[in-house]
């Protein structure tokens, strides 16, 4: 799952050539909230009000950390996004406390702790003076910590994969109001890069969110926001398998900062 967020990062910079965000989210979702509707459409007809009301709350906060996300790589960097996105598992603990009522172990604060110790290593070069794009890519930090909190409680009362499947919709009807308020697409049919939205849609969106809803019910948001930090080591790990390059001291020691963080909120278990 995270050598596909790798690669997600990367196509939608190159998308984003052609596209406006507003474009990107709303053709993804909706090739994304077509094929689980599909697959799960029994499920949806049997959705209860509560149910309903996780799917939509949910599918909210991540089509707004998609935008917002969006908006700040049409201006940084990919490591620079990739790094201020990361910070989400520092708003983790906090939004699960006023979500969910629930208390931090010592472990998966010090888990916490080390994983950001090893994405400033990683994007040490990155720079960290604000700008417009990184304000818009810490907002799509704060959502995606809230997505990360709110679905962990929608999957354990709800279907999952019915919520997933809504979430998919929502987040379509947000982005073709955005597209529809800014006055249509931004690139006729036939300049739309549709290999590139049908992975968006298919791979990094329809598979990814089924499959994170269900395991997010199966775990602390906490645990999960450190698992999500996994991100960089395994597009270092990816890019020294399958593309020969090599990995900085520091690098390594990134890694091994996070690999820690992972490890200690694994076993430090409340």
């Amino acid at each position: 799952m995270e050598e596909a967020r790798v690669r997600t990062n990367r196509v939608a910079r190159t998308t984003l050539q052609v596209l406006h965000p507003y474009d990107i989210i709303a053709l993804r979702f909706t090739v994304a909230g077509a094929v689980l509707s599909v697959l799960y459409g029994r499920r949806l007809a049997r959705m209860d009000r509560v149910a309903v009301w996780d799917g939509c709350r949910t599918g909210i906060l991540m089509v707004a950390g998609y935008l917002t996300q969006a908006i700040g790589l049409t201006t940084d960097s990919s490591p620079r996004s990739a790094f201020l996105t990361g910070t989400a598992v520092i708003f983790v603990p906090f939004l699960d406390f006023l979500v969910a009522r629930t208390g931090i172990a010592l472990g998966e604060a010090a888990g916490v702790g080390f994983v950001f110790v090893g994405l400033l290593l990683f994007y040490a070069d990155a720079g960290l003076t604000l700008r417009a794009g990184d304000l818009w890519t810490l907002a799509g930090a704060v959502c995606f910590a809230g997505q990360v909190v709110t679905t962990n409680v929608a999957a354990r009362r709800s279907d999952p994969f019915a919520v997933s499947a809504l979430q998919a919709l929502v987040a379509a009807a947000v982005g073709w109001l955005f597209v529809g308020a800014r006055g249509g697409l931004s690139a006729p049919l036939g300049a739309i890069p549709w290999g590139r939205i049908l992975y968006l849609g298919l791979v990094a969106t329809a598979f990814i969110l089924a499959l994170q809803t269900w395991a997010l019910g199966r775990t602390k948001p906490v645990r999960a926001g450190v698992i999500y930090s996994l991100e960089p080591v395994f597009a270092a790990v990816v890019s020294m398998t399958f593309f020969g390059e090599g990995m900085s001291a520091r690098e390594v020691w990134a890694s091994t900062a996070i690999m820690a963080g992972v490890l200690v909120a694994e076993l430090k278990k409340a």
